[in-house]
């Protein structure tokens, strides 16, 4: 690793030790970009070094099929899955397998081959970890949203069972990657080994009480037991603020501004707590959530401008840019507003 690397490695390791204090970073995770000036640039982001990500660990549908769910291809090429359960009563039947058999197993298996067989400096990231509750909803049939009125006991049951997987599962990835994982799955951001990622998509299809009842306690327990969390949903609305500044143990938090309340919102309830990792995408400017917020946005240079303003005191930001840097012309124009801030590597290392 250069001079550069390992400068740029202290300073994000330092945002994530001190995320109370204000700092900007991002990041398009070494991708080619669209732009041949900041190809050609030894470090235009602040990607610090690579991660290989197991083939066979991303899938939402990794952990149910450990637990047996049958595989059920797409017309896409897209790994899914039939129910496992289609009645409460079921659920009793059902034991979690060892996280050395099945699907995680074989993610294991190629997080040790990836470890062993890699350059010195390449990172593992950490596969795709869905939290228990986005599990139970995938292990279950159309009935599920009915069973979490009716047979919460059988939910809370299921929801035991997976969450006491995961705690085995991201236990074993650590011991087997050591120090070369990198343990944010989502966004792919630099981190160090530190803690797990977790993805809370199911926040947004239930009620915030409902969440705060089977979704709050299991990843709370994957946080005391495997934390610090890289914590992931990608709807946030104020009616959930109070289940999110619940949750333990959090190292950084990860959202989409396009499909959530206004982001500057979102920016000042959170800051001082975590890293923030937003994220931006091609089009996001023009997403529903955002108009009906009243906020519009010319294009995504236009949008990065309003989420730098939000920037608080106590903000650190590290920010994934998505696909926006395959448009050569829209890349150069957002890193020429990030070197109008000051923000890029070239002018803080």
């Amino acid at each position: 690793m250069t001079p550069t690397m390992l400068h740029m490695r202290e300073l994000l390791k330092h945002a994530y030790d001190h995320p109370d204090q204000r700092a900007v970073f991002y990041s398009a995770n070494g991708a080619l970009t669209g732009s041949s000036r900041l190809n050609n640039m030894e470090c235009w982001d602040w990607s610090v070094a690579p991660a290989a990500t197991p083939a066979s660990g991303g899938s939402t549908c990794l952990v149910p099929l450990a637990f047996g769910a049958p595989p059920k291809p797409l017309n896409d090429g897209r790994e899914w899955i039939e129910p496992l359960i289609t009645d409460a009563a079921q659920v009793k039947d059902i034991q979690a397998p060892d996280v050395w058999s099945g699907r995680t197993g074989a993610v294991l298996r190629e997080i040790e081959q990836l470890c062993q067989g890699l350059p010195p400096e390449t990172q593992v990231r950490e596969p795709d970890i869905q939290s228990p509750l986005g599990i139970a909803e995938l292990m279950w049939d159309e009935s599920f949203y009915v069973a979490l009125v009716e047979e919460p006991d059988a939910v809370h049951e299921l929801l035991d069972k997976i969450t006491d997987f995961q705690i085995a599962f991201v236990t074993e990835i650590h011991r087997v990657a050591g120090a070369r994982l990198n343990a944010a799955g989502f966004p792919p951001i630099w981190a160090d080994e530190r803690g797990t990622m977790v993805s809370d998509d199911t926040m947004s299809l239930i009620s915030p009480s409902m969440h705060r009842e089977f979704s709050l306690p299991y990843v709370n327990r994957l946080a005391d037991a495997c934390g610090p969390l890289f914590y992931h949903s990608c709807s946030w609305r104020r009616a959930y603020f109070g289940n999110i500044h619940s949750i333990h143990n959090v190292r950084a938090y990860n959202w989409n501004p396009g499909n959530s309340d206004d982001p500057a919102v979102v920016i000042r309830e959170f800051s001082g707590r975590a890293v923030l990792t937003p994220f931006l995408t091609l089009g996001m400017h023009r997403d529903k959530d955002l108009i009906a917020a009243g906020l519009r946005f010319y294009d995504e240079v236009d949008l990065l401008r309003y989420l730098l303003d939000a920037v608080q005191p106590d903000t650190c930001l590290m920010l994934w840019f998505s696909n926006v840097v395959q448009d050569g012309a829209l890349i150069d124009r957002i890193y020429d507003l990030l070197q109008e801030r000051g923000l890029t590597p070239s002018q803080r290392l």
